[in-house]
Protein backbone atom coordinates (compact mmCIF):
# COMPACT_ATOMS: atom_id res chain seq x y z
CA UNK A 1 0.00 0.00 0.00
CA UNK A 2 2.03 3.13 -1.34
CA UNK A 3 0.85 6.58 -0.13
CA UNK A 4 1.30 9.64 -1.08
CA UNK A 5 0.63 12.84 1.19
CA UNK A 6 -0.60 16.19 0.43
CA UNK A 7 0.38 19.05 2.51
CA UNK A 8 0.54 22.82 2.33
CA UNK A 9 4.09 23.28 4.48
CA UNK A 10 6.48 20.74 4.35
CA UNK A 11 6.85 17.99 7.53
CA UNK A 12 9.53 20.12 9.28
CA UNK A 13 10.52 19.60 12.98
CA UNK A 14 9.80 23.59 13.31
CA UNK A 15 6.78 23.43 11.54
CA UNK A 16 5.41 21.18 14.41
CA UNK A 17 2.16 20.37 12.21
CA UNK A 18 2.92 16.79 12.11
CA UNK A 19 -0.58 14.78 12.45
CA UNK A 20 0.20 13.16 8.99
CA UNK A 21 3.84 11.80 10.05
CA UNK A 22 2.45 10.59 13.82
CA UNK A 23 -0.41 8.55 12.24
CA UNK A 24 1.74 6.91 9.57
CA UNK A 25 4.84 6.20 11.64
CA UNK A 26 3.53 2.74 11.69
CA UNK A 27 4.29 2.23 8.02
CA UNK A 28 7.31 1.54 5.83
CA UNK A 29 8.74 4.84 5.48
CA UNK A 30 9.63 3.57 1.49
CA UNK A 31 5.65 3.40 1.20
CA UNK A 32 5.10 7.19 2.30
CA UNK A 33 6.00 10.38 -0.80
CA UNK A 34 4.85 13.60 -0.07
CA UNK A 35 3.88 16.82 -1.71
CA UNK A 36 3.94 20.31 -0.04
CA UNK A 37 3.99 23.88 -1.83
CA UNK A 38 6.10 25.78 0.51
CA UNK A 39 9.89 26.10 -0.22
CA UNK A 40 10.48 24.55 3.64
CA UNK A 41 13.23 21.53 4.08
CA UNK A 42 11.67 18.41 5.27
CA UNK A 43 13.64 16.41 8.00
CA UNK A 44 10.93 13.71 9.10
CA UNK A 45 12.32 9.92 8.50
CA UNK A 46 8.55 8.92 8.17
CA UNK A 47 8.64 9.84 4.65
CA UNK A 48 11.17 8.56 2.17
CA UNK A 49 10.42 10.81 -0.78
CA UNK A 50 9.75 14.64 -0.71
CA UNK A 51 8.47 16.60 -3.75
CA UNK A 52 8.06 20.39 -3.50
CA UNK A 53 5.92 22.77 -5.87
CA UNK A 54 7.66 25.84 -4.95
CA UNK A 55 5.38 29.42 -5.13
CA UNK A 56 8.49 31.41 -5.50
CA UNK A 57 8.94 29.43 -8.90
CA UNK A 58 5.86 29.22 -9.92
CA UNK A 59 5.66 32.91 -9.47
CA UNK A 60 8.29 33.18 -12.10
CA UNK A 61 7.19 30.57 -14.38
CA UNK A 62 4.57 33.15 -15.48
CA UNK A 63 7.53 35.50 -17.37
CA UNK A 64 9.80 32.21 -17.88
CA UNK A 65 8.15 29.36 -18.97
CA UNK A 66 11.66 27.50 -18.72
CA UNK A 67 11.97 27.72 -15.27
CA UNK A 68 11.69 24.32 -13.22
CA UNK A 69 8.77 24.78 -10.74
CA UNK A 70 8.41 21.46 -8.97
CA UNK A 71 11.14 19.17 -7.98
CA UNK A 72 12.06 16.89 -5.08
CA UNK A 73 13.77 18.20 -2.28
CA UNK A 74 16.58 15.39 -2.20
CA UNK A 75 17.95 17.06 -5.53
CA UNK A 76 18.33 20.46 -4.10
CA UNK A 77 21.36 22.08 -2.21
CA UNK A 78 21.63 23.37 0.87
CA UNK A 79 22.41 26.42 -0.29
CA UNK A 80 19.65 26.52 -3.01
CA UNK A 81 17.46 25.48 0.18
CA UNK A 82 18.38 28.13 2.63
CA UNK A 83 18.01 30.27 -0.33
CA UNK A 84 14.86 30.08 -1.23
CA UNK A 85 13.64 29.53 2.03
CA UNK A 86 14.70 33.27 2.73
CA UNK A 87 12.96 34.05 -0.32
CA UNK A 88 9.82 32.02 1.03
CA UNK A 89 9.76 33.73 4.32
CA UNK A 90 9.99 37.21 3.51
CA UNK A 91 6.69 36.80 1.26
CA UNK A 92 4.45 34.92 3.74
CA UNK A 93 5.56 37.57 6.29
CA UNK A 94 4.07 40.14 4.26
CA UNK A 95 1.07 37.79 3.37
CA UNK A 96 0.64 37.41 6.66
CA UNK A 97 1.04 41.21 7.66
CA UNK A 98 -1.78 42.15 4.73
CA UNK A 99 -3.90 39.62 4.73
CA UNK A 100 -6.48 41.19 1.96
CA UNK A 101 -8.24 38.94 0.01
CA UNK A 102 -7.74 40.83 -3.19
CA UNK A 103 -4.27 39.75 -2.65
CA UNK A 104 -5.17 35.89 -2.19
CA UNK A 105 -7.16 36.18 -5.21
CA UNK A 106 -4.69 37.28 -6.89
CA UNK A 107 -2.09 34.60 -6.00
CA UNK A 108 -4.64 32.09 -6.79
CA UNK A 109 -4.62 33.96 -10.49
CA UNK A 110 -0.91 33.70 -10.61
CA UNK A 111 -1.06 30.21 -9.85
CA UNK A 112 -3.32 29.59 -12.36
CA UNK A 113 -1.14 31.39 -14.95
CA UNK A 114 2.00 29.66 -13.93
CA UNK A 115 3.17 26.39 -14.50
CA UNK A 116 2.89 23.90 -12.17
CA UNK A 117 1.57 20.66 -14.31
CA UNK A 118 5.08 19.93 -15.27
CA UNK A 119 7.46 16.66 -16.71
CA UNK A 120 8.57 16.33 -13.36
CA UNK A 121 5.26 16.76 -11.23
CA UNK A 122 4.52 13.93 -13.65
CA UNK A 123 7.35 11.63 -13.43
CA UNK A 124 7.33 11.39 -9.66
CA UNK A 125 3.75 10.86 -9.79
CA UNK A 126 4.23 8.09 -12.32
CA UNK A 127 7.34 6.74 -10.65
CA UNK A 128 5.51 6.57 -7.00
CA UNK A 129 2.44 5.21 -8.44
CA UNK A 130 0.64 5.79 -5.10
CA UNK A 131 -2.44 3.24 -4.15
CA UNK A 132 -4.23 6.30 -1.90
CA UNK A 133 -3.43 10.09 -1.85
CA UNK A 134 -4.07 11.71 1.56
CA UNK A 135 -4.82 14.87 1.37
CA UNK A 136 -6.88 17.95 3.92
CA UNK A 137 -9.26 19.78 2.51
CA UNK A 138 -7.68 23.01 2.43
CA UNK A 139 -8.54 26.82 1.35
CA UNK A 140 -5.99 26.76 -1.00
CA UNK A 141 -7.77 26.77 -3.87
CA UNK A 142 -4.18 26.13 -6.48
CA UNK A 143 -3.39 23.05 -4.13
CA UNK A 144 -6.77 21.38 -4.41
CA UNK A 145 -6.19 21.63 -8.13
CA UNK A 146 -2.93 19.90 -8.15
CA UNK A 147 -4.11 16.94 -5.80
CA UNK A 148 -7.53 16.72 -8.29
CA UNK A 149 -4.78 16.63 -10.57
CA UNK A 150 -2.63 13.90 -8.88
CA UNK A 151 -5.95 11.99 -8.15
CA UNK A 152 -6.94 11.41 -11.81
CA UNK A 153 -3.21 10.98 -12.88
CA UNK A 154 -2.58 8.05 -10.73
CA UNK A 155 -6.08 6.27 -9.81
CA UNK A 156 -5.14 6.57 -6.83
CA UNK A 157 -8.21 6.18 -4.17
CA UNK A 158 -8.64 9.37 -1.78
CA UNK A 159 -9.04 10.13 1.72
CA UNK A 160 -9.96 13.95 2.98
CA UNK A 161 -9.10 15.16 6.04
CA UNK A 162 -11.44 17.70 7.89
CA UNK A 163 -9.03 19.75 9.98
CA UNK A 164 -10.59 23.66 9.32
CA UNK A 165 -13.39 25.59 8.60
CA UNK A 166 -12.59 26.58 4.63
CA UNK A 167 -16.02 26.19 3.95
CA UNK A 168 -18.55 27.87 5.59
CA UNK A 169 -19.34 31.79 5.57
CA UNK A 170 -19.39 31.58 9.32
CA UNK A 171 -16.24 33.37 9.97
CA UNK A 172 -16.72 36.93 8.80
CA UNK A 173 -19.60 39.22 7.54
CA UNK A 174 -16.90 41.47 5.06
CA UNK A 175 -17.16 41.20 1.14
CA UNK A 176 -13.75 40.08 0.26
CA UNK A 177 -14.14 37.49 2.67
CA UNK A 178 -18.18 35.95 1.10
CA UNK A 179 -16.19 36.37 -2.66
CA UNK A 180 -12.94 34.18 -2.15
CA UNK A 181 -14.54 32.04 0.43
CA UNK A 182 -16.94 31.23 -2.80
CA UNK A 183 -14.08 30.01 -4.64
CA UNK A 184 -13.06 27.86 -1.85
CA UNK A 185 -16.20 26.26 -1.23
CA UNK A 186 -16.61 25.42 -5.35
CA UNK A 187 -13.03 23.94 -5.44
CA UNK A 188 -13.58 21.98 -2.62
CA UNK A 189 -16.66 20.70 -3.40
CA UNK A 190 -15.40 19.81 -6.70
CA UNK A 191 -12.44 17.95 -5.03
CA UNK A 192 -14.63 16.28 -2.29
CA UNK A 193 -16.63 14.61 -5.45
CA UNK A 194 -13.38 12.44 -6.68
CA UNK A 195 -12.45 11.58 -2.78
CA UNK A 196 -13.17 8.20 -1.30
CA UNK A 197 -13.61 9.02 2.59
CA UNK A 198 -13.29 12.00 4.77
CA UNK A 199 -11.99 12.18 8.35
CA UNK A 200 -12.81 15.19 10.79
CA UNK A 201 -10.95 16.34 13.56
CA UNK A 202 -13.59 17.11 15.89
CA UNK A 203 -17.53 16.41 16.30
CA UNK A 204 -18.31 19.84 15.45
CA UNK A 205 -16.44 19.55 12.48
CA UNK A 206 -18.22 16.55 11.53
CA UNK A 207 -21.19 18.44 11.80
CA UNK A 208 -20.85 20.70 9.66
CA UNK A 209 -18.63 19.09 6.99
CA UNK A 210 -21.01 15.92 6.97
CA UNK A 211 -24.03 18.67 6.00
CA UNK A 212 -22.46 21.04 3.47
CA UNK A 213 -20.24 18.38 1.55
CA UNK A 214 -23.06 15.54 2.17
CA UNK A 215 -20.56 12.74 3.18
CA UNK A 216 -20.37 11.16 6.50
CA UNK A 217 -17.09 11.80 8.49
CA UNK A 218 -15.31 9.48 10.55
CA UNK A 219 -13.65 11.63 13.70
CA UNK A 220 -10.12 11.01 13.91
CA UNK A 221 -7.62 13.03 15.88
CA UNK A 222 -3.89 12.89 16.23
CA UNK A 223 -2.78 9.73 18.80
CA UNK A 224 -0.83 11.18 21.96
CA UNK A 225 2.97 10.62 21.89
CA UNK A 226 2.40 8.32 24.91
CA UNK A 227 -0.11 7.36 27.79
CA UNK A 228 0.79 10.67 30.36
CA UNK A 229 0.87 10.24 34.32
CA UNK A 230 -0.56 13.27 36.03
CA UNK A 231 1.97 15.94 37.14
CA UNK A 232 2.09 15.98 41.30
CA UNK A 233 2.28 20.12 42.21
CA UNK A 234 2.67 19.28 45.62
CA UNK A 235 6.39 20.86 45.51
CA UNK A 236 5.81 23.64 43.05
CA UNK A 237 8.61 25.91 42.85
CA UNK A 238 8.01 29.67 42.28
CA UNK A 239 8.11 31.21 39.56
CA UNK A 240 5.55 29.03 38.01
CA UNK A 241 6.30 28.58 34.50
CA UNK A 242 3.74 28.99 31.56
CA UNK A 243 5.17 27.91 27.92
CA UNK A 244 3.88 28.71 24.53
CA UNK A 245 5.12 26.87 21.18
CA UNK A 246 3.74 27.53 17.99
CA UNK A 247 2.77 30.29 15.91
CA UNK A 248 1.16 33.57 16.60
CA UNK A 249 -0.73 34.64 13.63
CA UNK A 250 -4.93 35.29 13.78
CA UNK A 251 -4.85 37.00 16.90
CA UNK A 252 -3.02 34.61 19.41
CA UNK A 253 -0.40 37.39 19.59
CA UNK A 254 -3.37 39.72 20.84
CA UNK A 255 -4.36 37.01 23.05
CA UNK A 256 -0.99 36.64 24.66
CA UNK A 257 -0.53 40.56 25.02
CA UNK A 258 -4.07 40.32 26.97
CA UNK A 259 -2.46 37.43 29.54
CA UNK A 260 0.96 40.00 29.81
CA UNK A 261 -1.25 43.13 30.16
CA UNK A 262 -3.39 41.10 33.31
CA UNK A 263 0.03 39.98 34.54
CA UNK A 264 1.14 43.74 35.05
CA UNK A 265 -2.05 45.17 36.27
CA UNK A 266 -1.88 42.71 39.53
CA UNK A 267 1.99 43.49 40.72
CA UNK A 268 1.23 40.65 43.61
CA UNK A 269 1.59 37.69 41.07
CA UNK A 270 3.38 38.82 38.29
CA UNK A 271 6.42 37.86 40.25
CA UNK A 272 5.15 34.36 40.69
CA UNK A 273 5.33 33.65 37.01
CA UNK A 274 8.07 33.40 33.65
CA UNK A 275 6.00 32.91 30.03
CA UNK A 276 8.39 31.44 27.54
CA UNK A 277 7.34 31.60 23.53
CA UNK A 278 8.76 29.95 21.21
CA UNK A 279 7.87 30.53 17.46
CA UNK A 280 8.76 31.12 13.90
CA UNK A 281 6.07 34.04 13.68
CA UNK A 282 8.03 37.56 13.05
CA UNK A 283 6.43 39.62 14.82
CA UNK A 284 6.94 43.45 14.60
CA UNK A 285 8.85 45.76 17.21
CA UNK A 286 5.82 47.59 18.73
CA UNK A 287 4.59 43.66 19.59
CA UNK A 288 7.89 42.65 20.32
CA UNK A 289 8.42 45.66 23.04
CA UNK A 290 4.84 45.21 24.16
CA UNK A 291 5.42 41.04 25.20
CA UNK A 292 8.86 41.13 26.71
CA UNK A 293 9.13 42.12 30.19
CA UNK A 294 10.55 40.70 33.07
CA UNK A 295 8.35 37.42 33.17
CA UNK A 296 7.40 37.08 29.91
CA UNK A 297 10.63 36.15 27.06
CA UNK A 298 9.83 35.64 23.48
CA UNK A 299 12.49 33.23 21.61
CA UNK A 300 12.77 31.93 18.00
CA UNK A 301 11.33 28.60 16.90
CA UNK A 302 13.06 25.05 17.78
CA UNK A 303 12.83 21.72 16.74
CA UNK A 304 10.11 19.17 17.43
CA UNK A 305 11.72 17.30 19.89
CA UNK A 306 13.45 20.43 21.71
CA UNK A 307 9.45 21.32 22.38
CA UNK A 308 8.54 18.03 23.56
CA UNK A 309 11.14 18.52 26.17
CA UNK A 310 10.50 22.22 26.99
CA UNK A 311 6.59 20.85 27.31
CA UNK A 312 8.44 18.49 30.14
CA UNK A 313 9.64 20.82 31.72
CA UNK A 314 7.13 23.61 32.34
CA UNK A 315 4.43 23.60 35.09
CA UNK A 316 1.40 24.97 32.35
CA UNK A 317 1.24 25.04 28.91
CA UNK A 318 -0.45 28.23 27.29
CA UNK A 319 -2.89 27.50 24.57
CA UNK A 320 -4.17 30.33 22.70
CA UNK A 321 -6.74 31.67 19.97
CA UNK A 322 -8.48 34.83 19.53
CA UNK A 323 -10.66 36.06 21.54
CA UNK A 324 -12.95 38.85 19.94
CA UNK A 325 -10.59 40.20 17.32
CA UNK A 326 -11.32 39.88 13.52
CA UNK A 327 -9.95 36.32 13.61
CA UNK A 328 -11.89 35.45 16.83
CA UNK A 329 -13.54 33.08 14.38
CA UNK A 330 -11.24 31.28 12.00
CA UNK A 331 -9.90 28.43 14.00
CA UNK A 332 -14.08 27.74 14.59
CA UNK A 333 -13.63 24.24 13.41
CA UNK A 334 -9.91 23.24 13.93
CA UNK A 335 -8.07 21.17 16.47
CA UNK A 336 -4.35 22.33 16.84
CA UNK A 337 -2.13 19.58 16.88
CA UNK A 338 -0.39 21.42 19.75
CA UNK A 339 -3.45 20.15 22.13
CA UNK A 340 -2.71 16.56 21.73
CA UNK A 341 1.12 17.17 22.61
CA UNK A 342 -0.26 19.11 25.65
CA UNK A 343 -2.46 16.17 26.54
CA UNK A 344 0.49 14.08 26.42
CA UNK A 345 2.40 15.48 28.99
CA UNK A 346 -0.02 15.60 31.86
CA UNK A 347 0.60 19.24 32.43
CA UNK A 348 -1.78 21.36 33.33
CA UNK A 349 -3.51 23.73 29.95
CA UNK A 350 -4.77 27.57 30.72
CA UNK A 351 -6.47 27.68 27.07
CA UNK A 352 -7.50 31.61 25.73
CA UNK A 353 -9.35 32.18 22.86
CA UNK A 354 -13.17 32.53 21.75
CA UNK A 355 -15.62 30.44 23.46
CA UNK A 356 -17.64 29.36 19.82
CA UNK A 357 -14.20 27.41 18.69
CA UNK A 358 -14.20 23.67 18.21
CA UNK A 359 -11.25 23.22 20.54
CA UNK A 360 -12.29 25.77 23.32
CA UNK A 361 -15.44 23.59 23.60
CA UNK A 362 -13.91 20.54 23.40
CA UNK A 363 -10.84 21.46 26.31
CA UNK A 364 -14.21 23.08 28.86
CA UNK A 365 -16.25 19.87 28.19
CA UNK A 366 -13.86 17.46 29.15
CA UNK A 367 -12.56 19.65 31.69
CA UNK A 368 -9.11 19.42 30.62
CA UNK A 369 -8.11 22.87 30.61
CA UNK A 370 -8.57 26.22 32.45
CA UNK A 371 -10.69 27.84 30.20
CA UNK A 372 -10.57 31.82 29.93
CA UNK A 373 -12.65 33.52 26.96
CA UNK A 374 -12.15 37.57 27.71
CA UNK A 375 -9.91 39.78 29.77
CA UNK A 376 -12.15 39.18 33.08
CA UNK A 377 -11.74 35.54 32.74
CA UNK A 378 -8.50 35.49 32.20
CA UNK A 379 -7.29 37.48 35.90
CA UNK A 380 -10.00 35.00 37.67
CA UNK A 381 -8.57 32.11 36.36
CA UNK A 382 -4.79 33.23 36.58
CA UNK A 383 -5.10 34.21 40.69
CA UNK A 384 -6.45 30.90 41.95
CA UNK A 385 -3.94 28.85 39.30
CA UNK A 386 -1.08 30.67 40.81
CA UNK A 387 -2.09 30.36 44.20
CA UNK A 388 -3.60 27.24 44.53
CA UNK A 389 -1.84 24.00 44.05
CA UNK A 390 -5.11 22.28 43.95
CA UNK A 391 -6.41 23.87 41.08
CA UNK A 392 -3.50 22.96 38.61
CA UNK A 393 -3.69 19.50 40.16
CA UNK A 394 -7.49 18.79 39.33
CA UNK A 395 -7.23 20.40 36.14
CA UNK A 396 -4.51 17.57 34.89
CA UNK A 397 -6.41 14.57 36.60
CA UNK A 398 -9.00 15.97 34.34
CA UNK A 399 -7.00 15.99 31.26
CA UNK A 400 -5.27 12.81 31.39
CA UNK A 401 -8.49 10.84 31.45
CA UNK A 402 -9.55 12.74 28.50
CA UNK A 403 -6.39 12.37 26.45
CA UNK A 404 -6.70 8.73 27.46
CA UNK A 405 -10.17 8.26 26.37
CA UNK A 406 -9.93 10.74 23.75
CA UNK A 407 -6.78 10.32 22.11
CA UNK A 408 -5.48 7.03 23.15
CA UNK A 409 -2.22 6.03 21.23
CA UNK A 410 -2.94 2.54 21.18
CA UNK A 411 -6.39 2.33 19.67
CA UNK A 412 -5.90 5.21 16.71
CA UNK A 413 -3.24 3.96 14.31
CA UNK A 414 -5.53 1.05 14.58
CA UNK A 415 -8.91 2.99 13.68
CA UNK A 416 -6.30 5.17 10.96
CA UNK A 417 -5.14 1.72 9.45
CA UNK A 418 -8.44 0.53 9.18
CA UNK A 419 -9.65 3.09 7.50
CA UNK A 420 -7.04 3.11 4.74
CA UNK A 421 -7.24 -0.70 4.34
CA UNK A 422 -10.64 0.01 3.64
CA UNK A 423 -10.12 2.13 0.83
CA UNK A 424 -7.09 0.33 -0.68
CA UNK A 425 -9.34 -2.96 -1.16
CA UNK A 426 -12.15 -0.73 -2.32
CA UNK A 427 -8.47 0.10 -4.70
CA UNK A 428 -8.31 -3.53 -5.41
CA UNK A 429 -11.62 -4.61 -6.54
CA UNK A 430 -12.11 -1.74 -9.00
CA UNK A 431 -8.63 -2.75 -10.66
CA UNK A 432 -10.08 -6.45 -10.57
Amino acid sequence: MKILVFSVSSWNGKVGSNTWATLLEQYDSADIANICIRDEIPDSSVCSKYFCVSESRILKSIFNRKIKTGREISSVTQKQAEEELIEHNQRYSKYRKKRRYSILMLREVAWKLGKWKTKELNDFLDDFQPDIILHSMEGYIHLNRIIEYSIKRTGAKAIGYIWDDNFTYKQSKTIGYKIYRLFQRRSLKKLAKITDDFLAITQKTKREADAFFGIDCTVLSKPLNSIPSAEKYENLIYPIKFLYTGNLLIGRDKTLLKIVEVLKEITAINQKVRISVYTQTQLNEDALSRLNCDFCNIHSAIPQQEVLEKQKEADVLLFLEDMDGKDAKTARLSFSTKLTDYLSCGKCIFAVGNSDLAPMEYLRENGAAIVACNKEEIKSKLIPMLSNREVLSECVEKAVCCGIKNHNPDIIPKKFNEILTNVYELKDRRKG
